[in-house]
């Protein structure tokens, strides 16, 4: 560190000497009407490179540390934007592949859904025809029992009407002979034993 003061310090005095020189020779050179002098040219270039090699030993080290950091950092932001790209592609394509799956999923669900449905119209459709073939045999029973009720009361009021019939008949044909002889028939058919 002491040696970068030595040369700071240098090159402030060659900064300096080179302003006094510039400032002699300028009010030499304002008396000379304005010709060019080379010399003063060549003390103002010179005094140019000194000051920026000065600059330039003084300032390379932090410049260059500086831009390595600055490089580095790059390099890290890069990096670093690289891995998000590539966990932002992984995720991307976990989700493109969940979608596809929930997709499918979901023509899975819609054809169950549809087969089901079909199943609980097939079973409503059969619980319809049993419901119905059990109205109709009910129907079926209950017009055969009143049929045969009917029937039963046909028979009965016809055979009232034959004994009524037949005792018309039988009290308008009947001569005492036929009585007898009937009483007889009956006496000797109850007096018979089985």
């Amino acid at each position: 560190m002491t040696r970068r003061v030595q040369l700071l310090a240098f090159s402030l005095l060659v900064s300096l000497a080179t302003a006094s020189g510039a400032s002699d020779h300028g009010e030499h050179a304002a008396h000379a009407e304005h010709a060019a002098d080379w010399s003063l040219l060549a003390f103002h270039a010179f005094g140019l490179v000194v000051l920026i090699g000065v600059l330039v030993y003084f300032v390379r080290e932090p410049l260059q540390t500086m831009l390595r950091d600055r490089s580095d950092g790059l390099r890290r932001q890069l990096d670093d934007a690289r891995v998000a790209l590539e966990t932002a592609n992984r995720a991307n394509a976990a989700i493109r592949a969940r979608l596809d799956r929930i997709a499918d999923e979901n023509e899975s669900l819609v054809r169950e859904a549809a087969e089901l449905a079909e199943q609980e119209r097939a079973r409503a459709l059969e619980r319809a025809r049993a419901a119905a073939e059990r109205v109709r045999e009910e129907a079926k029973r209950s017009a055969d029992s009143e049929l045969d009720r009917a029937r039963t009361e046909l028979r009965r009021e016809a055979a009232q009407l034959a004994i009524s019939l037949a005792g018309e008949m039988v009290r308008t044909n009947l001569t005492p002979d036929d009585e007898r002889r009937m009483v007889g028939e009956f006496v000797e058919r109850v007096g018979r034993p089985t």
